[in-house]
């Protein structure tokens, strides 16, 4: 029993130390990391968006969009698709349908009509037969071009939704 004082008084020494050093006996709860950013308000309209809004990059073409607006005219029966060939370099969006690279390169240029946009120039088939839309809005500084391309079963469309042309 004389070896009780001595443990007495290590363990006592080794709470001290605990204690000095900030330890507890009980575990803090864990850090539940950075509050995301709360919506903020769109200029001009009655809705919130979330704190990230689209960004811009830049091609030979120009500058764009890296996402196209809601509602941005595209064939029926088109699905958002990853554009695939590297060669494209980014986009403001992408998209597979079932037809005709003729027949959609007509589509997206009828639909671009429709929402506002005026056909510049329609060139192709290029090499890879792929056609090219270019387009502008009601303001001439918003340009718009979609690539039409056959992939065999299937066509891409992918654009480029100049960064003149109202945000998405």
């Amino acid at each position: 029993m004389r070896h009780a004082p001595r443990l007495l008084a290590t363990a006592a020494g080794l709470a001290l130390v605990a204690a000095a050093c900030g330890g507890s006996a009980t575990p803090a709860p864990p850090d539940p990391g950075p509050t995301p950013p709360a919506p903020t308000d769109v200029p001009g309209s009655t809705t919130r968006t979330p704190a990230h809004s689209p960004g811009t990059f830049a091609t030979a073409w120009g500058t764009a969009w890296d996402a196209l607006p809601p509602g941005f005219p595209v064939p029926a029966g088109a699905k958002q698709a990853d554009p695939g060939d590297p060669a494209d370099g980014p986009v403001s969006g992408a998209f597979v349908v079932d037809g005709a690279a003729g027949d959609v390169a007509e589509q997206m240029q009828r639909q671009l009509g429709a929402a506002g946009y005026s056909t510049e120039a329609l060139s192709g088939p290029l090499e890879d037969g792929s056609l090219v839309v270019d387009s502008v809005g009601p303001d001439p500084a918003c340009r718009v071009q979609a690539r039409v391309r056959p992939l065999g079963g299937t066509t891409m469309i992918t654009v480029l939704y100049g960064a003149a042309c109202p945000g998405s």
